[in-house]
């Protein structure tokens, strides 16, 4: 039987869901190396989820099987200086891209990315970028990222 998954905008309320899978993430690609460097991340990443959420600068879409949150994504909005190909200067950074192990290749990623670039277009965002991880590189060429040194971006 196949697994049902809902995908949703993020509320306060899932803050903790959110820190849970940035930590399994950050403990995949070894940036968490111990107890202590965990305690710090969770409660920099908590504080900073409260703040940035509540004033709308911070975007988290999650995918969740039988009220499990399972896969999830995140964009943090910022306005920087113009510059020709964004005179507006409104920019995005797609980040905390992650889906559990058991839950992967079922298209989570793919749906949560889709609804971060919607958010953007919503909001007037002429580019958005990222740093890919090797499994998460076909995914955004896909959806039409270029690399651009050690990033990767996509203009709208």
């Amino acid at each position: 039987m196949k697994t049902l998954y809902s995908v949703d905008k993020a509320s306060m309320l899932d803050i903790n869901e959110i820190i849970r899978l940035r930590v399994a993430l950050l403990k995949e690609v070894h940036e968490i190396q111990s107890e202590e460097e965990e305690n710090k991340i969770v409660n920099a990443t908590k504080s900073y989820l409260e703040t940035e959420i509540s004033n709308n600068n911070f975007v988290s879409y999650i995918a969740k099987s039988n009220e499990e949150v399972v896969s999830v994504s995140g964009v943090s909005f910022f306005k920087r200086p113009p510059y020709l190909e964004n005179l507006q200067g409104i920019e995005a950074y797609i980040l905390n891209m992650y889906t559990l192990p058991n839950h992967r290749n079922q298209g989570l990623a793919r749906q949560l990315l889709e609804k971060c670039i919607k958010e953007c277009k919503k909001r007037n965002v002429k580019r958005i970028w990222l740093h890919a991880s090797k499994d998460g590189e076909a995914l955004y060429r896909s959806m039409g990222f270029e690399f651009k040194g050690s990033e990767m971006e996509l203009f709208l």
